[in-house]
């Protein structure tokens, strides 16, 4: 069971989530806040497994609150509801060590999707986020040399696919798609697969 703390300011949006745990058995909403003192108080109080949270709030945004429990919690998984024009939130968030990055028009399985995989220790960024907030602002020259094996799995990341189905549709085994995956990583110098999709994006790398 994953014991799930929402920390929004939109009261419809917080119930509209609370529906969609609620169809699921092993998803457990213990609390809600409607910003991010609240949410520090609650997770205090509640010790949930998982923080979803949004970014722009009063009092104390998702990044002020992020900063706190980076210090004070920092093996709790955060994952992070945004909208497009948040890029350099979006930014801080990933620096913090946020596992998941969520437009706030995800479907329902993407949400459900996200949360089970940051329990996993897995990380996802939105790929219309990514797109937005990585791409540099004039094409830059690639200065890492990329596989095209490797090119491949990074645009399926960078496209939100995990490595099941990465493996899937290369037909090859999970294991030999996470070689690569460490493979991109150590020429990347990074050590998830949102920085790995951030920094490629910056350098131009990929596209979306």
């Amino acid at each position: 069971m994953i014991n799930l703390l929402i920390v929004d300011d939109h009261q419809i949006l917080r119930a509209g989530l609370e529906l969609i745990f609620e169809t699921v058995s092993d998803i457990n909403v213990l609390g809600t806040a409607n910003d991010g003192e609240a949410g520090l108080q609650q997770v205090a109080s509640l010790h949930p497994d998982l923080v979803l949270t949004d970014i722009r709030m009063p009092k104390l945004d998702g990044i002020a609150m992020m900063r706190q429990l980076h210090d004070t919690d920092p093996d709790l998984p955060i994952v992070v509801l945004t909208t497009f024009d948040d890029q350099e939130p979006i930014q801080q968030a990933m620096q913090l060590g946020a596992k998941g990055f969520l437009l706030k028009d995800a479907d329902k399985d993407t949400i459900l999707r996200v949360i089970r995989g940051a329990m996993k220790g897995e990380t996802y960024i939105e790929p219309r986020i990514a797109g937005k907030a990585f791409a540099p602002a004039k094409p830059a020259e690639p200065t890492i040399d990329l596989s095209p094996r490797e090119h491949a799995i990074l645009t399926q990341v960078a496209q939100g696919e995990h490595s099941k189905e990465i493996a899937a549709d290369l037909h090859v085994s999970e294991r030999t798609v996470k070689s690569h995956l460490t493979s991109i990583y150590n020429k990347l110098g990074v050590f998830s697969r949102a920085e790995a999709v951030a920094k490629a994006l910056q350098l131009g790398l990929i596209e979306l």
